[in-house]
C-alpha cells in the first residue's frame, strides 16, 4: 500500500512538443477551455529546457489540453503527435541512442531512457521475442494523461521500429480500449516487425 506519493517529475525533452503546439495555437482558448492556469501558462511562455524537470502535473494538464483542443479528444491526433514532433524532438536530442539501425537495440535503449531519464516515476521494459517483442510501461500512481499518452507512445513506438530498419511495423495495445473507463497503472504494447 502506497502511503505519501513521492512528488512526480517530466523531463522537458516531453513538455517541448506540447509547449510548441500551446505556443503556436494561440487562437485556441487555453485558459477557458482546460485545466491550465495562469502560472501554467507563463511557464509555457518561458523557456522549457531539454534536460531541466517539471511538474508531471504540468505535463498532464499540457497533455490534456493539446488532446483536448487540439486533438479533439481522438486518437489519431496522438498517433500524429507521437510519429511527428515527439519523435523529431527525440531524435534531435537522443539520435545516439535511439538511432541504431537495429529495432531491439533501440527499443531497449528507449525503455533505459523511459526508466529515470524521461519521468522520475514509472517503469518501461522491453523484452524481444521471435516476431518482434513487448514494451510495458508501469506506474504505481497510474499513468499520465493516459488518453493521449497511451496512444502517442504507440505511435512513437512504431516510428521508432521504422526508423532502426524494422519492416511491416505492427504496434498493438489492448488497454487503448479501456482508456476512456479506468485508471491505469500499466500498458502493454506488442510489437511485430519483420
Amino acid at each position: 500500500m502506497i502511503d505519501k506519493p513521492r512528488e512526480r517529475w517530466a523531463k522537458g525533452t516531453f513538455l517541448i512538443a506540447l509547449v510548441m503546439i500551446i505556443n503556436h495555437r494561440k487562437d485556441l482558448d487555453w485558459l477557458g477551455q482546460t485545466s491550465l492556469t495562469e502560472r501554467d501558462m507563463e511557464q509555457i511562455r518561458g523557456k522549457i529546457l531539454p534536460s531541466s524537470w517539471y511538474s508531471l502535473d504540468l505535463f498532464e494538464r499540457m497533455g490534456s489540453a493539446v488532446f483536448k483542443l487540439v486533438g479533439k479528444e481522438k486518437p489519431e491526433g496522438a498517433y500524429e503527435f507521437g510519429n511527428g514532433i515527439m519523435w523529431q524532438i527525440l531524435k534531435k536530442v537522443y539520435s545516439n541512442s535511439l538511432l541504431r539501425n537495429n529495432p531491439e537495440s533501440a527499443l531497449s535503449i528507449f525503455a533505459t531512457l523511459y526508466n529515470g531519464i524521461f519521468f522520475n516515476t514509472g517503469e518501461a521494459h522491453f523484452e524481444k521475442d521471435e516476431s518482434g517483442g513487448t514494451f510495458r510501461i508501469t506506474d504505481i500512481f497510474g499513468i499520465p494523461s493516459q488518453e493521449s499518452f497511451v496512444p502517442m507512445l504507440k505511435s512513437l513506438l512504431r516510428k521508432i521500429v521504422e526508423e532502426n530498419q524494422g519492416r511491416d511495423v505492427r504496434v498493438e495495445c489492448p488497454e487503448e480500449s479501456v482508456l476512456r473507463s479506468k485508471k491505469l497503472n500499466s500498458a502493454t504494447y506488442r510489437i511485430y516487425w519483420r
